[in-house]
C-alpha cells in the first residue's frame, strides 16, 4: 500500500487554489472554493446516478460531453443549487464563465461543482462579488483552504497525497473531498478532486471509473443518494511522466497508489459520518461474481437495523444474515459463515458457540471487519459504512435550519 501523506490538491505540479466566504453559509464560513492548473489537464469525471441531478452536475456533463480538457473548477458550499430550474442552469454556466473570464480562458474550461441545501437559487451576486479575489489569492500553499471552502456539515476536512518515484522521474497526486451525510454508493453527497502531474491517456477513463467503484462507490453511510456527487480527476502532465511510457510494473504501481489515495480519501467520509462512532468493513467473499458479492455487502451496510446494533454494540448477526438474504442475490443459507474478524459465530447456516467475552470486545472498537462467506465462488467485494446513532437524527432533523 502507497504511503498516504497529508498534502492536498495543490502537492502536484502545476496547480494552485482558494478558498474564500462569499456569505452563501449564514455560518460565515469558507464557501467558494477554486482549484486551478495554468497549463490544460485532462479531464476524467464521475457523477451521481440520481435521476434527480443538480444544475453543476449536467453543466459539468454537457461540457465534458465535447471535450477532456479543463484548466479549473469552481465550487461553492451551502447551496446545493439542485432542483432549481433553468435559472440555476444558467447559474451553474456563469459561475464558470466568471472564473473564465477573470482567468483569460476560453470558453468551457472551467467546471463548476455545488453541495449544500437543495431547493434555493444560489446567490449569484454574492458569487460575482468574489470571483476576483478567489482568482487573485490562487496559491499553491491553499490546498488546506480550498479543503475548508468545500465542507458543509463535515467535522473536519479531507485530504490526501501521494508521490512515486518512477524510471522517468518523480509523479505525484493530490486530493480533496467533501462528504458526511447522505452518503451512499453510485455515488454519494460528496465532491471529490483528485490531482496529478502524470500525463494520462485518453482511454483512462475506464480505469478511474473502475477505482471510482472501487473507493468512492464502495462506501455508505445512511442509504441516501445525492444529487450532486461529484469525483473528478485533473492530469496536467507537468511531471514529464506519461503513463504509457512506463513498463507494466511501474504502470500498476501507479494505479495501485490512485487506488489506495482515493480509498484513503472516501474512508475518511465514513469516519466523518454524521454522528458516527463506528467505521465497519463489510467483506462478502466466496460469491459467483463480484458484483453479487458487491450487492449483498451493500444490503448489509445499508441495513438500519444492522447500523442500530453497530451503534449499540451488540453483535446481532442474525440481522447480518437476514440483511444479506434480503438482498435480491439467491443464497444457500446452508453454506454461509460469518465472523467478527477473526471470531467465527454461523457455520454452515448454523450459530456456533463463539468467544463471547472476544466478541464483545471486538464490537466496542471504533473500527473492525465482518465477513460474510458465501461458499459459492471465488468473488469478494467489501463496502465500508458507519454506525447509526442519536446524533446522525438530530443533525438531519435540523439540517435546513
Amino acid at each position: 500500500m502507497a504511503k498516504i501523506e497529508n498534502g492536498g490538491v495543490c502537492f502536484p505540479k502545476g496547480f494552485t487554489a482558494s478558498g474564500v466566504q462569499a456569505g452563501i453559509k449564514a455560518s460565515g464560513n469558507l464557501d467558494l472554493a477554486l482549484l486551478y492548473s495554468k497549463e490544460p489537464a485532462r479531464c476524467f469525471a464521475a457523477f451521481t446516478k440520481n435521476h434527480v441531478q443538480a444544475a453543476p452536475v449536467l453543466y459539468d456533463k454537457e461540457v465534458l460531453s465535447g471535450k477532456n480538457i479543463i484548466n479549473a473548477v469552481v465550487i461553492n458550499s451551502g447551496n446545493a443549487n439542485a432542483c432549481t430550474g433553468d435559472q440555476g442552469y444558467a447559474d451553474a454556466a456563469s459561475m464558470a464563465e466568471l472564473v473564465e473570464k477573470e482567468l483569460g480562458l476560453g470558453k468551457f474550461s472551467a467546471l463548476v461543482g455545488s453541495t449544500g441545501v437543495i431547493g434555493h437559487l444560489l446567490p449569484m451576486e454574492k458569487i460575482k462579488a468574489k470571483i476576483p479575489e478567489l482568482v487573485k489569492n490562487l496559491s499553491a500553499e491553499n490546498s488546506e483552504l480550498f479543503a475548508k471552502a468545500i465542507c458543509t456539515t463535515d467535522t473536519t476536512i479531507k485530504t490526501g497525497s501521494v508521490s512515486l518515484k518512477t524510471s522517468a522521474g518523480e509523479i505525484r497526486f493530490g486530493g480533496s473531498c467533501k462528504g458526511s451525510g447522505m452518503i451512499h454508493p453510485n455515488m454519494a453527497t460528496m465532491l471529490a478532486y483528485i490531482t496529478t502531474d502524470l500525463r494520462l491517456p485518453e482511454d483512462f477513463s475506464t480505469e478511474f471509473r473502475a477505482i471510482v467503484n472501487e473507493s468512492f462507490n464502495a462506501i455508505t453511510v445512511d442509504g441516501d443518494m445525492s444529487t450532486n456527487d461529484t469525483c473528478i480527476l485533473l492530469a496536467n502532465a507537468q511531471s514529464g511522466v506519461f503513463l504509457n511510457d512506463l513498463g507494466i510494473t511501474e504502470q500498476a504501481d501507479i494505479r495501485n497508489a490512485l487506488f489506495d489515495l482515493m480509498k484513503h480519501l472516501a474512508l475518511q467520509i465514513v469516519w466523518d459520518g454524521e454522528g458516527a462512532t463506528k467505521k465497519v468493513e463489510i467483506e462478502v467473499c466466496g460469491a459467483r461474481n463480484k458484483a453479487e458479492a458487491m450487492q449483498i455487502a451493500k444490503s448489509i451496510a445499508t441495513s438500519s437495523l444492522v447500523k442500530c446494533a453497530f451503534f449499540g454494540e451488540d453483535p446481532n448477526w442474525g440481522r447480518i444474515v437476514s440483511s444479506a438474504g434480503a438482498s435480491g442475490v439467491p443464497l444457500a443459507a446452508a453454506k454461509l459463515s460469518l465472523y467478527f474478524e477473526d471470531v467465527q459465530v454461523v457455520k454452515n447456516g448454523m450459530p456456533i458457540a463463539a468467544a463471547k467475552e472476544q466478541l464483545v470486545q471486538i464490537v466496542k472498537r471504533r473500527e473492525y471487519k465482518i465477513s460474510l462467506d458465501l461458499s459459492l465462488g471465488d468473488s469478494k467485494a467489501s463496502v465500508f459504512t458507519s454506525d447509526l446513532s442519536h446524533d446522525y437524527v438530530k443533525i438531519n432533523a435540523e439540517y435546513t435550519t
